[in-house]
């Protein structure tokens, strides 16, 4: 530190505009993070963004599904991007067993397909896995516990089995007797 008062202040001044500075472009990296979300928002929720797009050359089912599709995410029943794919889906589980099983099939052989051409042409890359993933093996479900499911015991021969800690998670905290520290001891 100098003992000259110029300096002094003339330090003080430099931070608090350095600082002023720093909290300016913290807003704006916030603001353009905004701006970002809510254009991504706007791109991917736009009512008739492709569906109705004339140059697409798609025929009317192909519309309808979109169109949909598109409903399904505005309505929130289905997440950004995946409203045709989940009407697609309903549409293919009123199908035969048969039919669906030959479908998944076929989507799988396209999709081996299309992997081994990527590596091919040298466009594929372990990072990049999850595009070539299918989708449905993405979200591995839950396997379900066979039996009736209570939430509470087991279900064994025709009886209930509950263990100890079922009972004791029934009849909630138990308020037993304390170490003797208490009032008045």
């Amino acid at each position: 530190m100098s003992s000259k008062v110029t300096n002094v202040t003339l330090s003080s001044t430099i931070t608090a505009s350095t600082k002023r500075i720093l909290n300016e472009e913290l807003a704006d990296e916030r603001t353009n993070t905004q701006n970002d979300a809510l254009l991504h928002h706007l791109v991917h929720t736009k009512l008739l963004s492709g569906s109705l797009n004339p140059e697409l050359n798609l025929n009317h089912a192909q519309r309808e599904k979109a169109f949909s599709g598109r409903v399904l995410e505005l309505a929130g029943s289905a997440k950004l991007g995946k409203g045709e794919n989940s009407v697609r889906e309903e549409e293919s589980n009123k199908a035969a067993k048969r039919v669906r099983e030959g479908l998944l099939r076929r989507k799988r052989e396209r999709e081996q397909k299309a992997l081994e051409v990527a590596k091919n042409l040298g466009n594929y890359h372990p990072t990049l896995k999850r595009f070539y993933d299918s989708s449905s093996s993405s979200a591995p479900g839950k396997k379900r516990e066979r039996g009736l499911g209570m939430g509470i015991g087991k279900f064994v021969g025709g009886t209930l089995k509950l263990s100890r800690e079922d009972i004791a998670t029934m009849a909630g905290p138990s308020r037993g007797k304390g170490s003797g520290r208490g009032r008045g001891t």
